[in-house]
């Protein structure tokens, strides 16, 4: 790679890791496009399927976000920020959710899931400027019957869009679980850490026998342009956990709406025309 390309990394790597702390998203909703333009246009030498391409995204996305995320996971957790007794039923069943979520993203096609999933965004976006998010929640949900079907949606959305999974995590922990909001980016980063190391163990074992990859592949995994956004997303994602405490509840409910609603329009305005 040129040192422009290697610049390019960098610099992706740093937004990723400042938007990862400051919002508590993996950043893969900013990882992923880029990676199908940084494949799309050849930068890495070699000249790939489309499908092929959007997998080796996905799977290099998760690769990246999971050491960004325990880096914020322990910025978080030395202020006493993290809900462990809701991150850890939650991440355990986020585990099994992205183990199954890499099986099916080689198999299914996106665009519909994508569609949805940015119309759940406009709702939850919506919700959170509409509804004033009450301080005393009382004791924490996290029976059964709520962690089970929470921490295998988050698994398995990480592992098939290539995203850590917060932009679901955090309505679900906030209105399911009923986490406060001044605690919800720092748990929620604890369970993306969950779901990206099923989600990343299963692209790198996956198989990839017939296929030509880039160099500094494992399994689907690009470990050598995953290491330049990493040099950037991991000093970066301190600075925005940083942010994070100091900002008002208010305004991280209004910094949430806002994100949930321009990713929703994105991922509709992009998919829309492809079912149609």
């Amino acid at each position: 790679m040129s040192l422009v390309v290697l610049g390019a990394l960098v610099c992706v790597g740093i937004a990723v890791g400042f938007a990862s702390g400051l919002v508590g998203i993996g950043g893969g909703v900013l990882i992923v496009p880029f990676l199908y333009f940084f494949y799309g246009a050849g930068w890495h030498g070699v000249t790939l399927a489309p499908a092929l391409q959007t997998t080796l995204a996905h799977a290099t996305s998760l690769f990246i976000i999971l050491p960004t995320a325990l880096v914020g996971v322990r910025s978080f957790h030395k202020a006493g920020y993290v809900a462990w007794d809701a991150a850890l039923p939650v991440g355990v069943f986020a585990v099994a959710g992205g183990l199954i979520g890499a099986r099916l993203a080689i198999l299914l096609p996106p665009e519909a899931l994508r569609l949805l999933f940015g119309l759940f965004l406009l709702y939850a976006g919506t919700q959170m400027l509409r509804r004033q998010v009450k301080r005393d929640h009382g004791p924490l949900r996290v029976d059964l019957a709520r962690t089970i079907p929470i921490g295998l949606a988050v698994g398995m959305l990480s592992a098939m869009m290539g995203v850590g999974g917060g932009i679901l995590a955090i309505p679900l922990l906030l209105y399911v679980v009923h986490l406060e909001m001044e605690r919800v980016a720092a748990t929620s980063l604890a369970v993306i850490a969950f779901a990206a190391v099923a989600g990343t163990l299963s692209y790198a074992v996956g198989g990839t026998a017939g296929q030509t990859l880039p160099a500094g592949s494992v399994g689907y995994v690009h470990v050598a342009a995953a290491l330049p956004m990493l040099v950037g997303s991991i000093p970066a994602v301190r600075l925005g956990a940083r942010l994070n405490r100091k900002l008002h509840s208010r305004t991280l409910r209004v910094l949430f709406a806002a994100v949930f609603l321009l990713l929703g329009l994105r991922l509709i305005a992009a998919n829309a025309g492809a079912l149609l």
